[in-house]
């Protein structure tokens, strides 16, 4: 028997795509950077949503990009988003 992650239902990853499209509206008529991280959190939570290693690659791409944007209006240097379930072992 194979034993895998559960999987979110559906409905879950349509809800944070939803989200996403009008946080990214709402980027675009007005800059925040607690809206590119909050779009950047997003992608990060759609990776749990799918088995596809090019879907997850590029939810991963669109995280790292809004990290970036977060970033730069926060005027933080860019240290990419941190693993740190390492850092507990």
């Amino acid at each position: 028997m194979k034993v895998g992650l559960p999987r979110q239902p559906e409905w879950h990853r349509e809800c944070l795509l939803a989200a996403n499209r009008q946080l990214e509206k709402s980027y675009q008529s007005n800059p925040s950077a607690c809206v590119a991280l909050q779009i950047s959190r997003n992608y990060r939570l759609l990776l749990t949503h799918s088995d596809q290693p090019d879907i997850k690659q590029l939810w991963q791409q669109l995280s790292k990009r809004w990290w970036s944007r977060y970033c730069l209006q926060k005027q933080l240097p860019e240290h990419g988003l941190h693993d740190y379930s390492s850092a507990f072992i």
